[in-house]
């Protein structure tokens, strides 16, 4: 049986894209990284990765076992977090979600950032698409969220909080690495990786590029979760469209390259939710007021 530490090894050599990376990262011995790896392709009988040059890519296995170790690892993370919330006391927690370029990119560090003026806080977090957020936020589930769409709902406030730009992403070997930009003709034909249904990446995507009636695009493959897309560029398979937050380290190391798309600018507000109706707490109305003020 795979147990919660291979785990997550495995979903942070995924997200490095090296054992040495993930060593890092972790802060265990590049040795003992391997050996979560070994362990998990043995009890499983399959390959995980392949290495192409200093890189760690997944193989069609690998890809489909990460899906799956994602989730659970997610539901694993969510309950005890529920459970260790539950010990905590009300006035020191603040319950937001996040769309999940928001959440896996910018809340991290704009938490840090909070915490370092207010020290004695917990939060709890949801990392899900856009329209999951807006749904837990007028049920109450979360106080605060962040979206990277337009949010309209009698019942909710919204701020803005951030720009945001969105990149067409490709392989180092693909046929345009070596231009600085694409046009919308070829973004037509290109196979496609996409969002699924409900993200806020693919609706902007498409609300901007419908104006020049490049929709839809040639789409190749869906997937849910940005770091599954950038594998999938980075092995050749297609181009994407991602956030400049989500590509940023990849686009250092060389694992994919950026573009922009010869006269079409595709920018967008990122926004922070909260129902008009909910009284929001003393340190909830902190913490809103702080992100408010912030300067990205």
């Amino acid at each position: 049986m795979i147990n919660i530490n291979e785990i997550k090894v495995f979903l942070e050599v995924v997200k490095a894209g090296s054992i040495t990376g993930a060593s890092k990262n972790l802060f265990i011995s590049q040795p003992a990284v391997s050996q979560h790896i070994k362990a998990i392709e043995e009890k499983l009988n399959t390959k995980l990765f392949e290495r192409v040059n200093t890189k760690l890519y997944l193989t069609n296995d690998g890809f489909e076992i990460y899906k799956e170790l994602e989730t659970l690892y997610r539901i694993f993370e969510e309950t005890i977090e529920k459970i260790g919330a539950e010990n905590i006391p009300a006035n020191k927690l603040i319950s937001i979600g996040a769309s999940k370029t928001i959440g896996n990119y910018l809340l991290p560090s704009l938490i840090k950032r909070y915490k370092e003026t207010e020290n004695d806080v917990y939060f709890s977090v949801r990392i899900q698409n856009t329209s999951e957020i807006v749904e837990k936020v007028l049920r109450e589930e979360i106080l605060i969220g962040f979206a990277e769409a337009p949010v309209y709902h009698k019942s909710l406030n919204i701020g803005t909080i951030c720009k945001d730009e969105l990149k067409v992403v490709c392989s180092p070997n693909s046929k345009i690495s070596k231009r600085s930009k694409v046009t919308i003709e070829e973004l037509k034909v290109l196979p496609f990786i996409s969002r699924e249904k409900g993200s806020g990446t693919r609706g902007i995507i498409e609300s901007v590029l419908s104006k020049y009636k490049c929709v839809p695009l040639n789409v190749v493959v869906t997937a849910s979760s940005n770091e599954a897309i950038k594998e999938f560029v980075a092995k050749g398979l297609g181009v994407s469209i991602l956030s400049k937050f989500a590509v940023s380290a990849d686009e250092k190391c060389g694992r994919i390259v950026s573009k922009i798309i010869d006269g079409v600018e595709i920018e967008r507000d990122f926004f922070m939710i909260w129902k008009k109706e909910k009284t929001l707490s003393n340190l909830e109305n902190s913490f809103k007021e702080f992100v408010k003020s912030l300067k990205f």
